[in-house]
């Protein structure tokens, strides 16, 4: 999965999924411009799961397709997407995603207000809570997820 500079996505490889936004399941050996999502909106940032993908949008939307496996493409059902659908529950809620992280079957996003939400709740320690001070990173693995947090001479 590639991003230009001019926001839009690219992608290949293996597509069993649907996984590369291009409306079927043919695997494609060059990078190839997700059209749909080059007509939708102008992408800022991209991240990718091993049989999904998240873009996210100028406006703070956020796209997602592939595979919907413990529904991670946060549509509320297990399908498979193949092509880029927006996340309406952001949408509904005004909330204005700025990163995201794929992990294998989660994702994890940080809105312009400064939460950490995963699968719709916010996230931190146990709890929910805005971070302590500017997100410095945040990354998802395999099954969990970490977030790296600033605050003058403090790390969390």
């Amino acid at each position: 999965m590639f991003l230009t500079r001019d926001g839009r996505v690219y992608t290949c490889g293996s597509n069993v999924h649907g996984q590369l936004g291009h409306g079927d399941t043919m695997d494609r050996p060059t990078p190839t411009c997700v059209e749909l999502l080059a007509f939708l909106c102008t992408v800022v940032q991209i991240a990718a799961g091993p049989s999904y993908a998240l873009s996210v949008a100028l406006d703070g939307s956020l796209y997602t397709f592939g595979s919907g496996s413990n529904f991670c493409l946060g549509h509320g059902e297990q399908l498979n997407e193949f092509h880029p659908r927006e996340i309406q529950s952001f949408k509904r809620k005004g909330i204005h995603l700025l990163r995201v992280s794929a992990g294998d079957e989660h994702v994890v996003a940080l809105d312009s207000n400064g939460y950490v939400s995963n699968h719709h709740r916010r996230i931190e320690f146990l709890f929910p809570h805005v971070l302590a001070g500017p997100l410095v990173a945040f990354i998802c693995s395999y099954r969990f997820s970490i977030c790296y947090v600033s605050h003058w001479s403090k790390q969390y």
